[in-house]
């Protein structure tokens, strides 16, 4: 058997191994420019060393833009299963706090700072204002308001004059006369009640504030899913709302593109090996394949 038709295909193998492995070691190596007296040698530094800040660049714009853009955050912050864990979460807090003669400020500021609790209040103090609001002036409160009080000024009427008048006062009158009444009530409501319950939901937060938390938790015992409901709903509305202003002050893309940046070029290398270690090795490898092949497909060309 001719042992020479395998050189080709070996050395072809042999060639493509060592220049993948040549190819991938230049994109770190040489770490820094080499000169034969004034002329820069091509290829020097390696792609990555030359190229750092651009690549930090375009990797920061991609985390930002692809991976954790202002979608993908709010669609994880807000899946079911992170909701499902603030929800655990909450209960747990909640259990974990049955016997706590603390008050409730001084639980609040364990997991968060005074700055976060006003943050925190004032969101929730206004999401109750809005929904007392919202009630009061679609729910038709100020013509009930004023029939019912039409009613007993008509009751008292009638009590006084021994049913006289009482045919005055028909159906008919009450509604037209609490329908004009409602209007001017329904609009001084809308027009100066959001202070009045905003103040008054201010005064109950303080006094909560004071109270001991298993007192809390005692007397409120069966209002606590509303409340969960209600933080929850609460959170997934800052979220909603705020997320996009919030990663726009924070910038994704700059703090990537900094760090990198700052990684010596021997973090980067090993970095970036440890990533695609399986990958860069098949390669080379796929390199020696390629070169066997080819080595082959010669030699048939040859004979041919």
């Amino acid at each position: 058997m001719n042992l020479q038709i395998f050189i080709p295909p070996l050395v072809g193998g042999v060639i493509g191994f060592i220049t993948n492995d040549i190819a991938i070691k230049m994109l770190f190596h040489p770490r820094k420019p080499i000169y034969l007296g004034k002329i820069k040698l091509p290829f020097t530094p390696g792609l990555i060393p030359k190229e750092r800040e651009r690549v930090a660049k375009a990797i920061g714009k991609t985390i930002s833009n692809r991976f954790l853009d202002v979608e993908t955050l709010k669609k994880a912050f807000t899946s079911e299963e992170m909701m499902e864990k603030i929800k655990h979460g909450l209960e747990k807090i909640i259990d974990d706090n049955r016997t706590n003669e603390e008050t409730v400020e001084d639980v609040l500021l364990k997991y968060t700072t005074y700055d976060m609790t006003e943050k925190i209040i004032s969101v929730i103090r206004d999401d109750i204002t809005e929904l007392i609001h919202t009630k009061l002036t679609s729910s038709g409160f100020g013509e009930s308001i004023s029939k019912s009080v039409i009613y007993k000024i008509k009751e008292k009427i009638d009590n006084f004059t021994f049913g006289v008048l009482s045919g005055i006062f028909d159906d008919n009158l009450v509604n037209r006369t609490a329908k004009s009444i409602g209007e001017v009530i329904n609009q001084t409501v809308a027009d100066n009640s959001k202070e009045i319950i905003s103040n008054l939901i201010d005064n109950e937060i303080e006094r909560v504030k004071e109270c001991k938390v298993c007192g809390i938790i005692e007397k409120y015992e069966e209002k606590i899913p509303l409340f969960i409901s209600f933080v929850l709903s609460t959170y997934q509305r800052i979220i909603e709302e705020n997320l996009e202003s919030v990663l726009r002050e924070i910038n994704i893309e700059k703090i990537v593109e900094d760090k990198i940046a700052s990684f010596n070029v021997v973090e980067l290398e090993n970095i970036i090996l440890e990533l695609m270690k399986k990958e860069l090795s098949a390669i080379v490898y796929l390199g020696a394949l390629l070169g066997f092949l080819l080595g082959w497909a010669n030699l048939l060309i040859i004979k041919i």
